[in-house]
Formats: C-alpha cells, sequence, structure tokens
C-alpha cells in the first residue's frame, strides 16, 4: 500500500503540502490587507463634511493642557503617554482652570455655531445629514424598482411588456417637454 514510500516520495509529498499551505497563508494576508484597506477607506468617507466657515470645535481641557505643556516635552523629548500620566497626576485645582477654559471656548462656540446656522439656514441649503437621509429614501425605492427587472430577452411576454411601458414612457416624456 502506500506504507511503501521511499523516503525521497514522502520529502517531495511533505514539500508539496509545505508549499500549498504558504500559498493559502499568503492569499489569507492579502485578503486581510485588502480588507483593512477598506474600512479605512470606510472610516475617511464616514467623517462629517464641514461647510466653508464653519467654526471648529474648542479642544478638550486635556489638550489646552498639552497646548501649554508642548514646549516642554519637546525639550525632554516626552511621548504622548507621559502626558497622559501628567496630566493624570495634576491637581485638581490646575485640571479646573483647564476645564474652565474649554467651558468658556465651548460657550463662545456654541453662539458661533447659532450663528453660523441662522446664516446658512436662510440659502436653502440642506444639512450633510438631511442629504444623506434623502438620498438613502430615493435609493430604497429605486431598489425596489430595480428588484423587479424583466429578462432583457426580448422574446419572452414580460420583455415585450417592459419595452411597451419604456416607450409610453418616453412619449410622455417628450409630450410634458414641449
Amino acid at each position: 500500500m502506500n506504507n511503501n514510500k521511499s523516503p525521497k516520495e514522502k520529502k517531495a509529498k511533505s514539500k508539496s503540502v509545505k508549499k500549498s499551505k504558504d500559498k493559502e497563508n499568503e492569499v489569507q494576508k492579502v485578503k486581510a490587507k485588502a480588507d483593512k484597506k477598506e474600512k479605512k477607506e470606510k472610516k475617511v468617507k464616514a467623517k462629517k463634511e464641514k461647510k466653508e466657515g464653519e467654526p471648529k470645535k474648542p479642544q478638550s481641557a486635556y489638550f489646552l493642557f498639552c497646548a501649554d505643556k508642548r514646549a516642554e516635552a519637546k525639550d525632554k523629548k516626552l511621548s504622548a503617554k507621559e502626558l497622559g500620566e501628567m496630566y493624570k497626576e495634576l491637581s485638581e485645582e490646575k485640571k479646573n482652570e483647564y476645564k474652565k477654559k474649554f467651558e468658556e471656548s465651548m460657550k463662545q462656540y456654541e453662539k458661533e455655531l447659532a450663528a453660523f446656522k441662522e446664516k446658512n439656514s436662510d440659502s436653502g441649503e440642506d444639512s450633510p445629514k438631511e442629504v444623506k437621509k434623502k438620498k438613502a429614501k430615493t435609493s430604497k425605492a429605486d431598489q425596489k424598482k430595480n428588484n423587479k427587472k424583466a429578462c432583457n430577452c426580448g422574446k419572452c411576454e414580460e420583455c415585450k411588456k417592459s419595452k411597451k411601458k419604456q416607450v409610453e414612457e418616453d412619449d410622455d416624456d417628450e409630450e410634458e417637454e414641449e
């Protein structure tokens, strides 16, 4: 039977098995990279689109602290992790100072944002969220229509009916234009 194989045959078989496993691993790696790239692209698309002139959100208390300590961090070559630890060790009084700065800048931001929205609401433009909702609604309706497509062979009755409907719709469109 198969147990009487020579050592050369066994070695050749093990090499071929190893090669096929290596190829499978390479394919998996390529697929993983493609999936990762796809996810990254989706994240980029998911970011909120800002209108021109829209005010930026203020920095948080932590980022205000980091901005104050930036020069010191550069000189001492501190990492972001070390800055985070410094902020954790900061006294409540100092943290409250940064929090007050943040709250003040947040109030200013809210005023600017309200003024911006009021100014831009007159233009009749929809916000990016509203535009997405409208697109989603129309695309769902289109999807339902598209699910009932004919086979387009031109021979069966369904194809003939759909062709007639299309011709009638085209004629109606032409009449409306005139």
